[in-house]
């Protein structure tokens, strides 16, 4: 028998196709400790370098909305609990956060608790998840006992847990996790590790400071790299964004900030997203040998034994079609140059499938 014909609505594909048209252009000025525990240094050297924008699809843009909604309920639902003191603030009024490394490494923890049940003279670090694998959390507690499941559920989470007692000098870690709504929810807490708060703290000052990329963890057949936000410049050439954090003549200060050793001042966020004539790459973040530099021009020899000078960003006018990474959709690697919305200078479409593909910075678009 045939299969039913999925349902498709077409005013709720036009609801999905404008929440992912407006999604916010934020890029994290900062390596979070949220995502420290991840296992590809690599990856997180990407993202800290700005090498490539990532776009969700509308799924996930739920999901985030989602979770963030669950997590507020959570807290006040804990927040109306007899005898527990729950604070979601600092006194101030901010979220509790914590930098190092002059800001360069930073988080911020859902709050602090006192008044726990199974611990009631005890202060703990507070964090709330919202996640479909619930129940995993439930399951990792009976494979190892309550303190050691946090860890073997979720490691970055876990390397969250431990960086955020360690900042704020509390002895005990208290995760709240919730169902998809709230309807369910269960909890566990953790211990204290200065040893792995400091390794974690040693792998964010290796991947900040550093100026050459992490060794890559697999191969692009392997489970981690095909789901990677990065593939494609990681294992597939393509060319990474310009601005000023992929540029070689870019310094990251141990005070927090970031200068252009080219023309010896300090950049600012703005300047640092819009980049400027003179960028040069990061040899790491070209998919090819270098081999002779001339007049300020540096040229490689790619993978494919073509040749390619680095001598700044081509400019694109709305129309052009140009050549970029292989579009997810059906794997053209052609796009046309379309108008840019909100800060973006303009955007790419791909020619056979008409998906987005990214925006295009300031610098590479006629004025």
């Amino acid at each position: 028998m045939a299969a039913l014909q999925e349902f498709a609505c077409p005013t709720l594909a036009q609801a999905d196709q404008a929440l992912t048209d407006g999604q916010p252009f934020t890029r994290r000025a900062y390596l979070g400790m949220s995502a420290i525990g991840g296992a590809c240094e690599r990856a997180l050297w990407y993202q800290f370098r700005w090498v490539a924008t990532v776009h969700f699809d509308a799924v996930t843009l739920k999901r985030f909305a989602d979770g963030h909604a669950s997590e507020t309920v959570a807290v006040n639902r804990l927040k109306a609990t007899p005898g527990l003191k729950v604070h979601d603030v600092d006194a101030s009024g901010d979220q509790f956060g914590f930098r190092d490394f002059g800001g360069h490494f930073a988080g911020h923890m859902d709050g602090v608790c006192l008044g726990l049940v199974q611990a009631p003279k005890t202060w703990h670090v507070l964090e709330i998840k919202a996640s479909e694998k619930w129940q995993d959390l439930d399951k990792a507690r009976r494979k190892v006992g309550e303190k050691c499941a946090l860890a073997e559920w979720n490691p970055t989470y876990y390397a969250q847990a431990v960086l955020y007692m360690d900042y704020a000098r509390l002895e005990r870690h208290y995760l709240v996790c919730v169902s998809p709504g709230v309807r369910r929810w269960t909890a566990v807490r953790t211990n204290a590790d200065p040893a792995h708060a400091a390794s974690l703290k040693a792998k964010a000052e290796r991947i900040i400071f550093a100026d050459t990329a992490p060794q890559r963890i697999g191969g692009p057949d392997s489970f981690a790299c095909r789901f990677c936000d990065f593939t494609a410049q990681c294992h597939e050439g393509a060319r990474a964004e310009r601005n000023c954090r992929t540029c070689l003549a870019v310094d990251v200060g141990r005070d927090g900030a970031w200068r252009c050793t080219r023309f010896g001042h300090e950049l600012s966020r703005s300047d640092q997203e819009a980049g400027c004539p003179e960028h040069r790459f990061l040899p790491d973040l070209v998919a090819g040998e270098q081999i002779d530099v001339c007049h300020g021009q540096i040229v490689y020899r790619l993978r494919d034994g073509s040749r390619w000078v680095d001598g700044g960003p081509r400019v694109h006018g709305l129309g052009d079609v140009i050549k970029r990474q292989a579009c997810r959709g059906c794997g053209s690697l052609l796009w046309k140059v379309t108008e840019g919305t909100g800060p973006h200078a303009a955007g790419l479409r791909c020619i056979s499938c008409d998906a987005h593909g990214g925006w295009l910075q300031k610098a590479e678009v006629v004025a």
